[in-house]
């Protein structure tokens, strides 16, 4: 029988080898479970029973302060409602300057100072949109909407 030898530096270097390969390969399948999953598409929601008021995702109407009056027969139907939200002031409005639009709102005309006044109008009806800076990049939304007021001669 004939004995075969190995230096020292080799046997420790397989040895090594032989050891890490398993961990090396188990890891490199772990960038596939890493990955994330794409973003879901942005959920807008509506301001109900104003379908055609887009709210930011992840804004909640706050019920304590909103109201909505509606005789039932959608001959009248007015809105003064509040949503609070954990996106900043900036990407509020780009949000309601572009989902306004998509909805058919026409800008008449909007203002910014501490806060920004957008007014839309569409087909009889109006909307003033008021957003609020909050603090942690949060921002406060406040619709109102109604029919525009026609004037007696």
């Amino acid at each position: 029988m004939k004995t075969i030898k190995y230096d020292q530096p080799t046997a420790y270097l397989r040895v090594i080898i032989f050891l890490f390969f398993p961990i090396f390969n188990g890891c490199a399948g772990m960038d596939q479970l890493e990955k994330e999953a794409p973003p879901e598409p942005l959920i807008i929601t509506n301001a109900l029973p104003f379908t055609d008021i887009p709210v930011p995702s992840g804004f909640n109407r706050d019920l304590t302060k909103s109201f909505v009056y509606d005789t039932g027969n959608d001959r009248m139907r007015v809105g003064h409602l509040f949503f609070n939200g954990n996106t900043g002031l900036k990407l509020t409005v780009e949000f309601y300057r572009n989902e306004m639009a998509n909805k058919g709102w026409t800008l008449v005309n909007s203002m910014a100072s501490t806060d920004t006044f957008l007014n839309y109008n569409k087909e009889g009806w109006v909307c003033t949109i008021i957003i609020r800076s909050r603090s942690f990049n949060r921002s406060t939304v406040e619709v109102q909407v109604g029919p525009v007021q026609m004037l007696s001669k």
